[in-house]
């Protein structure tokens, strides 16, 4: 008899751990995916009645285009005269990534073609003509500030905008922008919705023709009328109930033992699904409650930067365990007033400094700033760097600064340096 206990035990460990395994599992899977295995899962279970979405996404298919490269290899043929500089263009081209940006420096393309910087600058001049404007820069900020060299504003307020307060204007820091520039904040946002709006960021985009994967939210945490809202989104998801007809014969015992069997199955199974789901909800909606009280001034515009937040921390305060939140903020996005944002990018780890904690993505912005404003003709190496940042009070090691610039996809001092 002890034997038996023992194996019923242990078949209902199995069991208990396969369905906790299924529940993370659930937890873990971003909307589109959940609304998929969900489907699957209603399509295998009888005593279910499924009402399935009332519309579906209309697809179309776009007939083939050129590539950027087929594309370009056609304008250079009008825009260069010479062999030479068209092979020098060529080369430009087959050199840019999806976003129409150069991914060489100047120093690599002239050791690798064997001309000189003057040769090099005057076809990247011309190169620079071709439509859309902004094809071979290296980063957004070149592409509009092209575009409107192109326009021949290189003297409005906007131009100045791009030049001189990009890196503001990616954090949303409308203040900071509108007190250097005199304006007011109203003023520099008709600027950027009328004016910047119309520019395009990434000119080599037109030319892709892969189908993206739209990025679904899963949680919102928005402000109306002065009152905070979080909710998780459910759009998409197949509703679902027991069946009437299932539900009748079981309390009749109309159904013999072996189908008894069956419809009571597949009864715990909806049941269970139905619990998962809802404990999915409540976690997501319990993570986006800490965030707003949490990272409030971030999400107001007021912080720059989200404050230090660790996994360990939010789970200790939701009483749930740091792997469960791991799995649900797992590829997750989430709809604020910053816009539509990875969960994961709420989670950053403290740095000490003098005057306390900071986050790491403060770090980051800052690293991006000095950068941004070094000198291109000599510009900062990552020991510099780790200097200017603890010479305002943020210890960053050398390494640590290169990790950060990789993260921000900034390039080398090497790479970063303008020869002119």
């Amino acid at each position: 008899m002890t034997h038996i206990s023992q194996t019923v035990r242990q078949d209902q460990r199995l069991i208990m751990s396969f369905a906790m395994k299924r529940a993370f599992a659930v937890l873990q899977m971003p909307l589109p995916e959940l609304s998929e295995w969900l489907q699957n899962e209603l399509e295998q279970n009888p005593v279910l009645e499924v009402t399935l979405p009332s519309s579906s996404p209309d697809l179309s298919f776009l007939p083939k285009q050129d590539s950027l490269y087929e594309y370009l290899e056609k304008e250079i043929a009008l825009h260069f005269k010479t062999e030479g500089e068209r092979k020098v263009a060529q080369f430009i081209a087959g050199s840019l990534d999806s976003k129409g940006f150069l991914t060489l420096s100047d120093e690599e393309i002239c050791n690798k073609l064997g001309i000189d910087h003057a040769t090099l600058t005057a076809v990247m001049k011309q190169f620079h003509q071709i439509e859309p404007i902004g094809l071979g820069a290296r980063s957004t900020q070149e592409a509009l500030l092209l575009q409107l060299l192109q326009k021949g504003q290189q003297k409005t307020r906007l131009y100045k905008l791009v030049h001189k307060y990009f890196d503001d204007l990616l954090h949303n820091r409308l203040h900071l922008i509108a007190k250097s520039m005199r304006l007011s904040v109203p003023i520099i946002k008709e600027m950027i919705q009328k004016e910047l709006k119309g520019l395009d960021p990434f000119p080599g985009h037109q030319f892709s023709h892969e189908i993206a994967q739209a990025i679904v939210p899963d949680l919102t945490i928005e402000k109306e009328d002065d009152v905070w809202k979080i909710e998780v989104y459910g759009e998409g998801l197949p509703q679902f109930h027991l069946h009437p007809h299932y539900l009748e014969n079981l309390e009749q015992e109309k159904m013999g033992k072996d189908e008894l069997e069956f419809i009571r199955r597949h009864l715990a199974s909806g049941r269970w699904l139905v619990r998962t789901l809802e404990r999915r909800k409540k976690i997501l909606t319990d993570i986006g409650t800490y965030l707003l009280k949490k990272q409030s001034d971030y999400l107001e515009g007021i912080a720059g930067a989200p404050l230090p937040l660790t996994r360990k921390e939010v789970a200790a305060a939701l009483g749930v365990s740091e792997s469960t939140v791991t799995r649900a903020i797992h590829h997750k996005y989430v709809t604020t007033p910053r816009g539509l944002l990875p969960l994961a990018a709420f989670f950053s780890h403290a740095i000490q400094t003098e005057s306390g904690a900071i986050s790491n993505q403060d770090a980051k912005n800052l690293l991006q700033k000095l950068v941004q404003n070094e000198n291109k003709k000599n510009p900062l190496s990552d020991e510099a760097l780790s200097q200017a940042l603890k010479s305002r009070g943020i210890p960053c090691a050398r390494r640590t600064v290169a990790k950060y610039r990789k993260e921000l996809k900034i390039g080398s001092k090497h790479h970063r340096k303008e020869w002119a």
